[in-house]
């Protein structure tokens, strides 16, 4: 039974894209718009600028997806994408210690480009007869009931500069930054959200980068962690789907990554470690060096609403903007659409199953969020140019998180934990269970000892 005519969802990011296949079964038709025209091919495009960057799909992603799309992952994979194990071939550096050692954790890690995650979910959203696409058009403006309290249809504009109207029983932002909701919020005399941000100002720069056979890296992924609060370097290097390499860069406030390939081999010298410079040293640049800012991390808390419109829902980056650079934001996206389809099965029997649609989402997505807000503002807060409000207990924090990467090293359950609380599979709270936490306090005093075994 369906729950409505006809969904619009705005948006064809990996959010709204997760979000289309989760309303599949619960409306009769459902039109996907989208601003750009989508390419037919695995490739960045202009309303994606971070697209261009490093994308690692945490595990706890891949989950998601793989539940919405029946086994995306392999599908993925099919198409090109780089699949390993977390513990192996795959060398993180965090500040100030070695290097966590190579491990089997059973923990499998996808690497590719955006475009390629795109490509593969807009493919699959293709062989749904439900689903309709409307890309070249831009959205401007939700359409209210004549009461305000609910939505009634979805505006935009064609290509040839013409407005269409289509009829909406639910419609769904995922425009990234929700700027049709916060206009139609307005429009029907509501006030803008309450917001809790975090200003953090990244700087990124990107290149593709090609080794010969011989020079290949021996591992699909290199990342060096900056070391706060002095050095916010840091870099990424990551396979594609070519074989390529991203080598991503990034640093904070009125410090950015240069632009030239010869001024980035110099800024990869000033890293905490050598490694992705010496790698870097037999790599040739492949097309230019793409840049891109990042301001702040912005969550705006619809959950405080009380008089939330009727088939309004809003996904992804306009509820919770993350720092890029910890592969957090389609995790939270695909999750949410996951969430929501869940949602919809569950009332389908209702007589008025949109009623507190999304105040039910968003009571359901809150813990995910908070997570994974917590996990990234802690690293970031480390940073003194970092703008945000620090927890009382932040310095003992950030020794633990310390003492936590310490006891990765040591112990293999502890390094995989750590993987599966960073990868989205666990909560954070996993790690400060009373055992786990006396466990981290005992391995991290044998650190040093254990260290000098390692690097002998």
């Amino acid at each position: 039974m369906y729950l409505g005519k006809r969904a619009v969802v705005i948006g064809a990011g990996v959010g709204g894209l997760a979000a289309a296949q989760a309303l599949v079964g619960s409306f009769e038709h459902i039109v996907l718009i989208e601003r750009d025209v989508l390419p037919a091919q695995a490739e960045a495009r202009p309303g994606v600028p971070q697209g261009r960057h490093p994308h690692g799909l945490l595990p706890g992603c891949v989950a998601a997806l793989d539940a919405l799309f029946d086994d995306f992952s392999t599908k993925l994979c099919d198409a090109g994408a780089k699949q390993s194990d977390f513990g192996q071939k795959l060398l993180l550096e965090f500040s100030a210690q070695a290097a966590l050692p190579a491990r089997q954790l059973g923990i499998p890690v996808v690497k590719c480009s955006r475009g390629l995650i795109e490509w593969v979910a807009r493919r699959e959203l293709q062989r749904q007869t439900s689903i309709a696409k409307l890309d070249g058009r831009r959205v401007t403006g939700i359409v209210a009931t004549p009461d305000g309290n609910a939505v009634a249809a979805v505006r935009y504009e064609t290509p040839a500069g013409a407005q269409e109207t289509i009829a909406a029983d639910l419609v769904l932002d995922a425009s990234g930054r929700g700027e049709p909701t916060l206009e139609f919020l307005r429009a029907t005399g509501r006030e803008a959200p309450e917001e809790t941000v975090m200003r953090i100002d990244m700087n990124y720069s990107t290149a593709i980068v090609e080794f010969s056979p011989e020079n290949r890296p021996a591992y699909d992924v290199l990342r060096t962690m900056p070391a706060p609060p002095g050095n916010t370097h840091q870099g990424l290097l990551l396979v594609r789907e070519d074989d390529r390499f991203f080598a991503g860069f990034g640093a904070r406030g009125d410090d950015a990554p240069p632009s030239e390939w010869p001024d980035l081999l110099e800024f990869a010298k000033t890293l905490q470690t050598s490694t992705i410079y010496d790698v870097l040293m037999h790599a040739k640049p492949y097309g230019k060096i793409f840049r891109h800012k990042f301001p702040e991390n912005r969550r705006r808390h619809f959950e405080r609403y009380t008089d939330w419109p009727r088939g309004l829902i809003v996904l992804g980056d306009a509820i919770c903007r993350f720092n890029p650079v910890y592969g957090q934001g389609m995790a939270a996206a695909a999750k949410e659409a996951l969430l929501l389809r869940d949602l919809l099965a569950s009332r389908k029997n209702e007589a008025r199953p949109l009623d507190g649609l999304f105040e039910a989402l968003m009571k359901a997505a809150s813990p995910v969020l908070d997570n994974i807000w917590t996990l990234a503002a802690m690293p970031d807060l480390a940073f003194r140019e970092t703008h945000g409000v620090r927890p009382d207990n932040f310095e003992d924090a950030l020794g633990f998180n310390a003492m936590m990467q310490q006891a990765a090293c040591v112990d293999a359950g502890i390094h995989k934990l750590v993987v599966e609380v960073m990868s989205l599979l666990k909560p954070g709270s996993a790690l400060r269970e009373e055992p786990v936490v006396a466990k981290i306090r005992q391995l991290a005093a044998q650190f040093d000892a254990a260290k000098d075994s390692l690097e002998a």
